[in-house]
């Protein structure tokens, strides 16, 4: 499963370890933010609504980030471009942790998807160049992303314990600080790569293979469930009715006993989700990926469905693990199917993250009003319809297999 490490020589064995850890770092905002959400919305007096624009705004951010990525490295190149856009998300989650001004949160936010969605889109195609698409490669570096994500919550939570919420956020802002150093530090192959002669890397040829549509479908529908459930995640646990009547407290107790529980249900998710991807890391070798992908989406909407449905401790906490198993090794492979084109075509990854980005913008937004109106169940449900139609993207993918006229690169 790690052969493709051994097989890079030392400059690009350093490179793919400086994408892990820029990764470790961009699981910590994403969690972060649904960590840190009731809290930031009781100190700054905002509704559910604006808490899911703020999410949203992060969304907005990583869609542009999809566009700034492939443009600005024309002419800057790629390693100049990652780092520039990545300080971005640093400096978004230090304006959250000090200035509770809604227009500046929204900015802030924008802030944070910029420079989360530049380092999505450098290293997705970093990786799958460096390795030859490898879905191995894929699952590993996005298991890292899981490795940041398990951190956030728990670290959340005891420095918010320990000293404010604030603390907490501003434990992900040194960390990326170290982020950007490691990036300047490594040589990037092929920098620009528009710059090439006579190669078809400016063109935008992809949008017209189906394959390469029904692959950004799915990352769609994929990111707007995966966005929304980091966000919405602790925030429903601690909001559903039925599942509180069963910590047996009332009060501060009570209040104390559903916050260190939803966390830790944000903690369990990317835990199982890191397991996940690594097992897809070695399914993807021995199972079709597509077939994978498709077994998984629909296994995904089976415990998202049951989570909505369970009232008990035990039940929640299951159909929790269940989802983060399954939805684990998605994205990945979603990526590594499309390594034929990101490899071929420089602007397909950031495209490929813009498609999901725009389903991000739509999905939190669209939870927190429907929270407001019809409460938390009535707003989840909506991520249910999401996950529902990436298993029929899924299934479409698996049809079109073998149909595309772009070559895998060597």
């Amino acid at each position: 499963m790690f052969s493709f490490i051994r097989d890079l020589d030392k400059s690009r064995r350093t490179l793919l370890y400086a994408c892990f850890y820029a990764f470790f770092c961009n699981g910590m905002i994403a969690l972060t933010q649904g960590s840190m959400l009731p809290d930031m919305k009781a100190a700054y007096g905002l509704s559910d609504t604006a808490g899911g624009l703020m999410l949203s705004a992060h969304s907005i951010g990583n869609l542009a980030a999809g566009f700034l990525s492939g443009v600005v490295g024309v002419y800057l190149g790629r390693k100049r471009t990652v780092i520039m856009l990545s300080s971005l998300a640093f400096i978004g989650m230090l304006l959250i942790a000090v200035q509770g001004v809604p227009g500046i949160l929204f900015f802030a936010f924008i802030l944070t998807g910029v420079g989360r969605g530049s380092v999505s889109n450098f290293n997705n195609g970093t990786v799958n160049a460096i390795t030859g698409g490898s879905a191995a490669a894929s699952n590993l570096l996005h298991a890292v992303f899981a490795i940041g994500a398990i951190t956030a919550p728990m670290s959340f939570l005891l420095l918010k314990n320990l000293i404010s919420w604030q603390a907490g956020v501003l434990l992900v802002v040194a960390c990326g600080a170290l982020s950007v150093l490691n990036l300047t530090r490594v040589t990037v192959p092929d920098d620009k790569p528009a710059k090439k002669a006579g190669g078809r890397s400016g063109g935008f040829g992809f949008l017209r293979e189906p394959a390469f549509l029904v692959l950004a479908g799915m990352m769609l529908f994929y990111l707007c469930s995966e966005y929304a459930i980091n966000g919405w995640l602790v925030s429903y646990i601690q909001h559903k009715d039925a599942l509180l009547q069963n910590f047996g407290a009332t009060g501060e107790a009570l209040d104390k006993a559903v916050a260190a529980y939803s966390q830790t249900m944000a903690t369990l998710l990317w835990a199982v989700i890191l397991v996940g991807r690594l097992t897809s890391a070695w399914l993807s070798q021995r199972i079709a990926p597509k077939k994978l992908m498709l077994i998984a989406s629909a296994l995904e909407a089976a415990c998202f469905a049951g989570l909505l449905a369970a009232t008990t401790i035990p039940a929640v906490t299951l159909c929790v693990a269940g989802l983060g198993f399954f939805m684990s090794g998605i994205c990945p492979m979603i990526y590594a199917d499309a390594a034929d084109y990101t490899n071929a075509y420089p602007m397909a990854t950031g495209i490929l993250l813009s498609f999901g980005s725009a389903g991000g913008i739509a999905m939190p937004t669209v939870v927190g009003a429907l929270a407001d109106s019809c409460g938390f169940s009535g707003g989840m449900t909506a991520i249910l319809v999401a996950i529902a139609l990436l298993v029929v993207f899924a299934g479409l993918n698996v049809a079109l297999a073998g149909r595309r006229r772009v070559q895998r690169a060597s």
